[in-house]
């Protein structure tokens, strides 16, 4: 089983609630679990003990909500969320199954991408972030990176044999 990761790299602190909570539509109903520890109380702590995310954040940490979906662009289900912050900025990592996304045909398959990718950069634009690069896990490895977003500027990094490279060299493609 093959896992896909989405990695926004160094976003601004400053937007995360609205990353989260907005752009990504993670609501508490959708959470099957999360991890927080509050190093203030030294003690853990669950998403919907959370007001702020910024607030959070404000001291360097790390946190991870497991959702039932989110919506970017396309609902992508069973996403774990890792968000690692310093002082003013941090990486938010959506992991999530491959068959969850490439279980349909090649033109379906397209067409999410495109929706997915074209969300990415409208939230690039939108906000404070860096690069937005997707791939096979771990995207921190540029080995397993297959697309890279900067500025809203797409760059295929590696191409792999399957469904999902195809697609991705599809939507590269258009614009």
């Amino acid at each position: 089983m093959e896992y896909i990761e989405i990695m926004l790299q160094e976003v601004n602190k400053n937007d995360i609630d609205l990353i989260i909570r907005q752009e990504l539509k993670i609501t508490k109903d959708m959470v099957v679990s999360s991890h927080f520890f509050d190093k203030s109380q030294q003690k853990d702590k669950e998403y919907s003990d959370i007001d702020s995310l910024v607030n959070y954040f404000s001291i360097p940490n790390t946190g991870n909500i497991y959702t039932k979906e989110i919506t970017l662009g396309e609902k992508l289900y069973h996403v774990m969320v890792v968000m690692s912050f310093d002082e003013d900025f941090g990486d938010i990592t959506l992991n999530f199954n491959e068959d969850d996304i490439c279980n349909c045909d090649n033109n379906d398959l397209k067409l999410k991408l495109t929706k997915v990718v074209n969300e990415l950069i409208e939230m690039q634009q939108k906000y404070d972030i860096r690069n937005i690069i997707l791939g096979y896990e771990s995207v921190i490895d540029n080995e397993n990176v297959i697309l890279k977003i900067s500025s809203g500027n797409k760059e295929i990094i590696n191409k792999f044999k399957g469904k999902l490279t195809n697609a991705i060299e599809f939507v590269y493609n258009q614009h």
